[in-house]
């Protein structure tokens, strides 16, 4: 993440979703750790207590400032001794919008769930949430087919799942 240039010379960030999910699934292991929201995980990885949450803060605290003191450090340095790319990589970032954060924030929104049905320890919960994941991937097929139908001019039957002539 921190060293990650992007485009115009690789993939930009907002594109690379195996180095953003890494980076929160990383700061969530941060936290589910530093809280002990699994106990055996803790004692797997032989860590400590900590003695309380004013430690916990200053704990998370303390990696969170090195990842995003490191990443403007890098910037820095980039701007000082190359700045024909430190350009490349603004002028990049102008032209991000909000519709560019969406994968963005879906891939946030899934470690979180993720991290909250870890935490949540009640096999049902799965459960429950592998059949609405499995549902919402059906329901999501199913609309892209009807798209794929409309582009090639067909009317497709929702219900029946075939496909006529428009």
């Amino acid at each position: 993440f921190v060293n990650f240039k992007g485009r115009p010379f690789m993939k930009g960030f907002l594109e690379n979703h195996a180095l953003f999910l890494s980076l929160f699934i990383a700061i969530a292991g941060l936290v589910v750790l530093a809280w002990g929201f699994i106990p055996e995980l803790n004692e797997i990885l032989h860590l400590a207590p900590f003695p309380d949450d004013e430690f916990r803060f200053k704990i998370a605290g303390l990696v969170l400032s090195a990842l995003f003191g490191t990443f403007l450090w890098d910037r820095l340095s980039t701007a000082l001794f190359a700045p024909r790319i430190f350009s490349a990589m603004l002028e990049e970032a102008r032209t991000t919008t909000i519709g560019d954060l969406m994968p963005v924030m879906t891939t946030l929104g899934k470690v979180v769930i993720g991290v909250l049905l870890l935490v949540q320890g009640n096999i049902l919960v799965l459960g429950a949430a592998a059949y609405m994941y499995r549902q919402y991937n059906k329901q999501m097929d199913l609309i892209a087919k009807h798209k794929k139908a409309q582009l090639l001019g067909k009317d497709v039957d929702r219900q029946a799942g075939t496909a006529r002539a428009g």
